[in-house]
């Protein structure tokens, strides 16, 4: 590997046993130090082929996190009781629309925390440690969807909690708009075992990408829009039904039942693959 004037400078005088004082130099010399320092198999990959993976990456990740059955739930509970208790139709779009772009903003808040997170750790010092950490947990996150797939019945489950469930159903029952975004923020909160592991496995692999800021950001707004993807379908079906909207949210939620399997599937195994990747 070719090393820096800088670093060339730095190491003679170190074979001569001159003191280095300058803040400039010894900052130089770190920064050598960290790019000449081992990587994982993953983050060699991807600092030469970030470009190429991210891609397709983002693309599957979001997806597959859009079709957690959490948020989903959510939706279709405030449009039924928007819908049959409250009888406001006239509201389904508006406020199906606050709920997606609630999610959106707080989920790409939440994301770009990780991601800069990600970063900060993804030292020279610990950059052979946070991959496979974070790749074991993505692992363990994956074998449990796998699990609630196939044997549901029994724990441990990454959902959200029967307790926060209440809060969650008092708020969709309030029908405000500022109800609304309350419900948004706090699914996005709470509905982390579901969702966090992919973001987080989406985030760690993205800041080894090597790939310019502005398009990193571009990556996760495009992810998050994958995110909030299946609630825009499931809230342009209820609201373009030309029958009646009441029978079509029932049919939404017997669908969101009838493929919570495949849902929890979808996810545990790309968390596991991701994992698997992460620590290969």
């Amino acid at each position: 590997m070719l090393r820096s004037p800088a670093a060339i400078w730095i190491s003679r005088y170190a074979r001569n046993d001159f003191k280095i004082n300058s803040p400039l130099l010894l900052r130089a010399s770190r920064v050598e130090y960290r790019d000449m320092a081992p990587c994982t198999s993953a983050g060699c990959y991807l600092s030469q082929n970030g470009g190429l993976v991210s891609f397709p990456l983002v693309t599957i990740a979001g997806i597959v996190d859009g079709i957690n059955p959490c948020a989903i739930s959510m939706l279709v509970l405030l449009l039924t009781y928007l819908i049959i208790f409250a009888k406001r139709e006239d509201r389904v779009l508006k406020t199906g629309l606050l709920y997606a772009a609630t999610i959106y903003l707080t989920y790409l808040t939440i994301g770009l925390f990780f991601y800069r997170s990600v970063s900060v750790f993804d030292l020279s010092s610990v950059r052979n440690i946070i991959n496979p950490v974070i790749g074991g947990l993505l692992l363990i996150a994956g074998i449990i969807n796998l699990k609630d797939a196939f044997i549901p019945q029994f724990g441990p489950h990454l959902q959200i909690s029967q307790s926060s469930r209440g809060l969650l159903k008092k708020l969709a029952q309030q029908i405000s708009y500022l109800a609304v975004v309350l419900l948004g923020i706090f699914v996005t909160l709470l509905e982390t075992p579901c969702s966090l592991p992919i973001y987080v496995g989406t985030a760690t692999i993205l800041s080894q990408s090597k790939l310019p800021i502005p398009v990193i950001m571009g990556y996760f707004m495009y992810y998050n829009f994958l995110f909030i993807l299946p609630l825009l379908v499931i809230l342009l079906i209820v609201w373009r039904a030309k029958s009646s909207k009441a029978w079509k949210v029932i049919e939404m939620e017997g669908f969101e039942h009838k493929y919570k399997k495949v849902m929890k599937f979808s996810l545990g195994a790309l968390l596991a693959f991701m994992g698997w990747w992460l620590i290969r």
